[in-house]
Formats: structure tokens, C-alpha cells, sequence
């Protein structure tokens, strides 16, 4: 169990700490000339049944609050230290705030320097902490009257901690792993050190992880869990991890960055959140007003953009984006606290709902009523909540991120709630099945639509039904979705063409028969196909007469402009492009140039680069230099792997 102390500068934390294991955690030269904690400082202590206590002795004083807030992300409890002779101080008020704000659960109060004041004052301030912890969210809470150095109550605090630590809860080990990292060193003979506590997951040694600073990708080469040598890590504990990595120095890393699993490297700059106002404050908190944000170990400055109302009020909660300046790590219900501009007081804290908030829309109610949704308490029921929110699905990658899920969680939930997965990779999504079919019923509405505004064309094309679609739906998305209602004969399509099964386009005998006839002069049997104007001398009609049969041709996907006065069908396109094919195959290394493809078509210089040009713009090919390369294509995988061998 990791336990973290609070309090007024000098009401004994140190020597309390020392008290129970024997270890003064004042570390640095100025601490000890001072007297006084300026950084955190660490100990531990193994109970007779084997359970290690690890402590966190934070600075008391309001200077060094920062690190204070550094010093308790992740810990199981919560230890505030009231001096008998002063009682309740300014300091001790914002850290037991604090403590609530982190959402630590439990609490315990160490009453010390009571050999320094008669026993009517120890009950007084006795009576003092009391109300303060009765009016909080701690109830189940014990205060335990101390002298550190005499060892008086020690023994009786230490076993209420013992009984503490044996009643915690194992947590699951699932999740990635990532560590807060609040220390960094360099130690002779072993290399850099980062310590922290493990927030999720689990780490061993010799795997590789990745440096929030910069992403750089890491080794762990030894680990140390509660002073002590292991093979692993987990959450919940607090541990020192020796790591190597190119460019990876005492340096580059500092208090503040996380050691993270490779798929949780998704930084963000704007994030929303539950923030909870201090009753103590005076003033509401505004909107767009200046913090200094306090997330795992890190510190930096932020903007606070109200979501609704303009304001918060001091003892109540509500919605906001926070603004950062630079990018920050962080997953669905991490904790945070807010201090003011000056960074003299607390003001608010809180818990993450969406660690990748939109820029735009982030006030409106669509918005808000999806943030909703996010407030629940496990990734079950906020999926399960934001299946009745999104029309357009949930995208899967950034809801298994936002919640630290791993695949085999992410399925096993997909599972449970009987969702369709939609799509690949990053712009995969999950539907309820009612969400989905309602979803399919409108893009066939938008196409009957489309009929009715623009019938004289045989249908519409992907990007144009992905205009006429509100929310908007990814291309990707929208492809597999027209695929399967022409495979499902909702739809038809006439090359990249959508339309319903009945819908009919009017053309005359006469175009038709033009067109056949402009099909057969377009295509030769050896040599260029003529242009426009040559096409329509050997036919014999007006230019303007066969380009307005030909764009019927296109219409119909049958015909393809690819260049001014340029018209080709789609026969000799397949032909040309399995041309491209054979010849970057017969290549030693996939590139060929525009002299070897003429010859290869055996056409005239000027049509055969208007094909490749052509290629070049639908992303067939690519021009490098003098010689292109087919885009991707198993031709040139092979063209690859023939050069590599």
C-alpha cells in the first residue's frame, strides 16, 4: 500500500515517517541545513506479515506545493499530519482538499508534538479535525494522537495501517502499463533511473516501452519494486525502473513524463472534464481563465473553457475543456487539481472524460449529451450510454485508448453488448445493430433524394452522398456501407456510381447508337486511340455532337477523360494499366520511364503521357524523377522483394 503524507509545513511529517520505518526521507542538503522538506521524499517499511507500506513524504510548505501534488498521484492513502500545539493551518486545509480532489479514498489523521501541549488542547484540535473530516468524503476515518520521537502511538498507527493495507483490494491487472514518473537519476554502474507508481498494467524486464518526452522507445533493464529487486511491476505499486534507449539521458527526461505501453503514445492538447469547485472559493470559476493544471506527476499552465453557463460556482460541479500548450498523456478518469494563475491556492480539480476532445462544437449539445454519456463508471456503461448518442458509430481505436483497453478487452466488451465492428485499423467503429440499420436506411434515403434532384443522372457517387450525410461518416465507413446494400440489391452501381434498383436514366436510341460506334473508333486494334476531334471526323458528326454522347459514356462508366479533348474506354484503360503492371514487374526495381511504357503500348509520345499523367492523378502510379512506381500494388511488392534478395 502506497501512503502518502499532508499537511502544514513543519507539523512533524518527516519525523513521523522516520518514526514508523526507521528511514528519514530528507535526502538533500538543503533539507537537512533547512529543517525543512523541500522535495519528496520516499521510505518503506515490511510489516511482520509481510505487507510493505511505502511512503511518500511530501513538502508542507505552500512553495513546494508542486510537489506535493507530485507526490500523491496513485497512492492508496492518504496520511495528514496535525500539529497539537498549532492545529488545523492554511496548508493543512489545502491538502486534505486536495486529497479529495485526487479521489483518494481513505484518510487517517496523526495527531503529533502532543508531549508539547496539555491534554484539553490534543482533544480540542482532536475536535477540530473531526468536524473538518466529517464535512468531507472521508467518513470512515481514525485520528491517532502521536509523539514521533518518544514512538508514543506509533505502534497503535502502524497497525491501523497494517489492517489498512491487508483490506485493500487487489487491483485487476489489465490495462497497458504506464508509471507517472516523478524522480529521474543516474546511478554509477547501472545507468538512469525514473521511479514512480504504476498507474496500469503490468512491466518486466527487457520489454520496451515509450518516453512521453519526445517518444522515444526505451528498455527496461532492471526493476526495483518497494526497495527491492523483482522481475516485474504492476499497478498499484511503486517502483524504480533502470532504462536504455538511444538518446535517452538524465537529460532528456524529467518529473512530469510517463513510461507508457507504445499504444497509449497518443498525445493531446484539449481534454474534457468533470471539474469539482472549492466551496471555499469566493468567486465562480470562469470561463477561459487561466490554472496551473496538475495531471499524474506533470505541471503546466491550461485554459479553462466552460461548456455551459459561462461559469462554475464555488461547491458545485460542471464541463470543461481544458486548453494546454503543449501535449499531455492522459486516459478516462485520471485525476487532476487546479491551482490559480499565481499558483497560491487551489481552486478545483477533477477527473478526465475524453482525453481527445474536439476543437470545434465542443459547447454544443450534441456534444454535451455525448459528454454525458462519458461520465459513466466502467468503459461498459459508458460505451453502452454512447451507442444511443452516435449516429456515426463509436470509433473503436480512440475509445480502446481513452480507456486504456487492451484488444482482448476491447473485444470481450464488444462481445457482451452484441456490437458491429465496421471498418479497419484507426477508422474502425462500433455500431449497436439499430444504430447501424438506421444508419444504412438513410444513405438510401439521401440517394432517393438525390434521384429527385438531379434524375437525369444514373446516381451518385461516394464523396457525394458523404456531402449529403449529417453527422458526417468517414469515406472509409461509407464505402463498406454502400458495398453491402448493393450486395444486399438495396442499391445498384454502375462503376462509381450509387442509385436504387428501379431508378432509370432516359437515353436516346440515338446517343446509344452514337456512343457504340465512338466506343469501336476509341478503342483500335493496334495503335493511339484518336482524339476527340479525330474520332469525330472518322464518324462523321459535329465534335460537340460526340462529346455530348461520350460524357453520357462517362456517366455510365463506360467511357474516362483522361486529359483535355481526351476520351478512353474503360476496356483500353484495364488494358493500358495491365501493361504498367507487366512492366514494372519485367523491372529490376519496379520503375520504368515513359520511353519504356511507349514502347511497351507501342503508342504515340503525346497520348501516352497523358495516360501516365492520368495514372499519376487516381493514385495508379507514382512519378519519381524521370520514373514512376506503381502506388501499391502487389506488383511492386514483388519487384521489392526481388531487389532485396
Amino acid at each position: 500500500m502506497i501512503i502518502a503524507t499532508a499537511g502544514h509545513v513543519d507539523h512533524g511529517k518527516t519525523e513521523l515517517v522516520k518514526a514508523l520505518t526507521g528511514i528519514d526521507t530528507d535526502r538533500l542538503p538543503e533539507e537537512k541545513a533547512r529543517g525543512l522538506s523541500i522535495d519528496l521524499g520516499f521510505a518503506y517499511h515490511t510489516l511482520p506479515d509481510g505487507e510493505i507500506l511505502g511512503f511518500v513524504d511530501v513538502p508542507g510548505h505552500e512553495k513546494f506545493i508542486r510537489n506535493m501534488l507530485a507526490g500523491i498521484a496513485g497512492i492508496d492513502l492518504g496520511l495528514l499530519v496535525v500539529a497539537a500545539d498549532d492545529g488545523l493551518m492554511p496548508q493543512t486545509q489545502e491538502h486534505f482538499a486536495i486529497l479529495g480532489l485526487m479521489g483518494i479514498k481513505q484518510c487517517l489523521v496523526a495527531l503529533t508534538k502532543i508531549d508539547r501541549v496539555p491534554p484539553e488542547r490534543v482533544l480540542a484540535v482532536q475536535t477540530q479535525v473531526d468536524h473538518l473530516m466529517n464535512n468531507s468524503s472521508f467518513t470512515d476515518h481514525s485520528i491517532f494522537p502521536v509523539c514521533a520521537p518518544r514512538h508514543k502511538g506509533i505502534a497503535a498507527l502502524r497497525r491501523e495501517l497494517g489492517r489498512r493495507a491487508n483490506a485493500v483490494r487487489v487491483r485487476p491487472i489489465d490495462g497497458n502499463f504506464r508509471m507517472a514518473i516523478d524522480r529521474v537519476f543516474t546511478l554509477k554502474g547501472v545507468g538512469l533511473v525514473v521511479t514512480g507508481v504504476v498507474f496500469s498494467g503490468a512491466v518486466s524486464t527487457s520489454e520496451s516501452l515509450i518516453l512521453s518526452s519526445g517518444g522515444a522507445s526505451v528498455r527496461v533493464r532492471g526493476i526495483r519494486v518497494n526497495d527491492q529487486t523483482s522481475n516485474k511491476a504492476q499497478i498499484g505499486e511503486r517502483c524504480a525502473l533502470n532504462i536504455v534507449g538511444r538518446g535517452v539521458s538524465e537529460q532528456s527526461v524529467s518529473r512530469g513524463a510517463w513510461v507508457m505501453h507504445s499504444d497509449l503514445y497518443n498525445p493531446t492538447r484539449r481534454i474534457d472534464v468533470e471539474l469539482q469547485v472549492l466551496k471555499t472559493e469566493t468567486t465562480p470559476l470562469k470561463h477561459w481563465m487561466p490554472v496551473h493544471f496538475h495531471i499524474g506527476s506533470d505541471h503546466l499552465s491550461a485554459r479553462v473553457a466552460v461548456l455551459a453557463g459561462g461559469s462554475i460556482a464555488a461547491g458545485t460541479s460542471g464541463l470543461a475543456q481544458l486548453v494546454l500548450p503543449r501535449d499531455i498523456f492522459a486516459v478516462n478518469g485520471d485525476r487532476f487539481v487546479l491551482r490559480d494563475q499565481s499558483a497560491r491556492r487551489t481552486l478545483a480539480g477533477g477527473r478526465v472524460i475524453d482525453p481527445f476532445s474536439p476543437k470545434r462544437g465542443r459547447a454544443r449539445p450534441s456534444r454535451i449529451s455525448k459528454l454525458s454519456a462519458m461520465c459513466g463508471e466502467t468503459p461498459t456503461k459508458i460505451l453502452h450510454a454512447l451507442m444511443e448518442q452516435c449516429e456515426t458509430g463509436v470509433p473503436l481505436w480512440q475509445f480502446s485508448v481513452s480507456h486504456n483497453l487492451k484488444a482482448s478487452q476491447m473485444e470481450a466488451l464488444i462481445s457482451s453488448l452484441g456490437l458491429r465492428r465496421i471498418g479497419n485499423a484507426r477508422q474502425e467503429r462500433v455500431f449497436s445493430e439499430l444504430t447501424w440499420c438506421q444508419l444504412l436506411d438513410r444513405v438510401v434515403t439521401i440517394i432517393e433524394s438525390f434521384h429527385k434532384a438531379r434524375p437525369n443522372l444514373f446516381g451518385a457517387s461516394a464523396k457525394e452522398i458523404q456531402v449529403l450525410l449529417v453527422p458526417f461518416v468517414e469515406i472509409e465507413i461509407l464505402d463498406i456501407i454502400l458495398g453491402l446494400l448493393v450486395v444486399e440489391n438495396r442499391l445498384g452501381a454502375r462503376g462509381n456510381r450509387f442509385h436504387l434498383p428501379l431508378h432509370v436514366v432516359n437515353i436516346s436510341a440515338q446517343d446509344l447508337s452514337l456512343l457504340a460506334r465512338a466506343t469501336l473508333v476509341l478503342a483500335p486494334k493496334s495503335g493511339t486511340p484518336p482524339s476527340l476531334f479525330q474520332a469525330a471526323s472518322d464518324i462523321g458528326v459535329d465534335a460537340s455532337v460526340l462529346e455530348k454522347a461520350l460524357k453520357i459514356g462517362v456517366k455510365l462508366d463506360d467511357i474516362m477523360v483522361i486529359g483535355k479533348n481526351r476520351y478512353v474506354p474503360t476496356t483500353v484503360i484495364s488494358t493500358l494499366k495491365s501493361a504498367a503492371e507487366q512492366l514494372a514487374l519485367r523491372s529490376a526495381d519496379g520503375f520504368f520511364t515513359t520511353i519504356e511504357y511507349r514502347h511497351e503500348v507501342n503508342m504515340g509520345r503525346n497520348f501516352v503521357i497523358a495516360v501516365l499523367e492520368y495514372f499519376d492523378r487516381i493514385g495508379f502510379t507514382i512519378r519519381v524523377g524521370d520514373h514512376r512506381r506503381l502506388r501499391t500494388s502487389d506488383t511492386f511488392d514483388l519487384c521489392l522483394e526481388r531487389t532485396q534478395k
